[in-house]
């Protein structure tokens, strides 16, 4: 008891300190995000670096907080301890100034992070109004006896997506999209997506449009910045839950711009 009391005397007679170490830590920080990207090792490292400066920072913002009110306890000086809070919470507002001008300076790494594996063969979603697709079509030719071509993709703004799918008669239930990073499995936007393209089935006897451009935005990555994504058609049946994935499609997609 008597050691902690000595470094809680010790944090309050040097309390000048630690604003100086908050801002360095700032500092740090905001010159990582600013050079990790597109330097792919450095990036995963800073990645993990972030959760260690993040609680390095949450512990001494505590602890400035903390010490004036404990300068205060000793001294009841108002007009220092006011001074003292004042440079606390301009330190604290300037950090954060600083990592939100680097997220705006540096795109969203995952593509990096997540490289297109060489040699994967995966499609491209369809942009209406495009050069190569200049009658504003939202979906290519659907065969029936083409599995392929059951599940259609298009884009018309970064990062939001809609989908088209044929497929067979289904009982009563719902249909909806899972989507995974291709490399790693990772979900991507996992709750929002699945809740976004959710449509009941249609009780057709022949093979028919079961979802028609149902809109969905995928939030992992950046303008541009590309990475491949598998596409996974699930139903659930209305009357037990159970699920089963009727399909799975590969396509390059960007991320949401935020």
């Amino acid at each position: 008891m008597n050691r902690l009391q000595h470094i809680w005397n010790f944090l309050i007679d040097h309390l000048w300190f630690l604003p100086m170490v908050l801002f360095f830590l700032y500092s740090v920080l905001y010159l990582l995000i600013i050079v990790a990207v597109p330097c792919r090792p450095l990036m995963l490292f800073v990645e993990g670096a972030l959760y260690i400066f993040g609680g390095i920072i949450i512990i001494s913002v505590v602890l400035m907080f903390g010490t004036t009110f404990g300068i205060f306890h000793r001294n009841k000086n108002v007009t220092e301890c006011l001074g003292l809070l004042g440079i606390n919470i301009l330190v604290v507002i300037v950090g954060f100034g600083m990592q939100i001008l680097a997220g705006i300076k540096n795109p969203d790494p995952y593509a990096f992070s997540h490289p297109i594996p060489e040699g994967m063969e995966f499609n491209i979603p369809i942009e209406p109004n495009s050069e190569n697709n200049p009658c504003s079509l939202r979906h290519e030719a659907v065969i029936e006896s083409d599995s392929t071509t059951w599940l259609q993709v298009s884009t018309e703004f970064i990062g939001l997506f809609a989908y088209t799918f044929y497929y067979y008669d289904l009982p009563a239930g719902d249909i909806f999209l899972r989507c995974y990073e291709a490399g790693t499995n990772d979900p991507l936007s996992a709750d929002r997506i699945e809740k976004a393209t959710l449509s009941p089935t249609h009780a057709e006897n022949d093979f028919c449009c079961q979802v028609s451009d149902k809109h969905f935005i995928i939030y992992e990555g950046d303008v541009q910045q590309y990475y491949v994504a598998r596409f996974e058609v699930w139903y659930r049946s209305a009357d037990t839950r159970i699920e089963r994935k009727l399909l799975e499609k590969l396509y390059r997609v960007d991320g949401y711009e935020h």
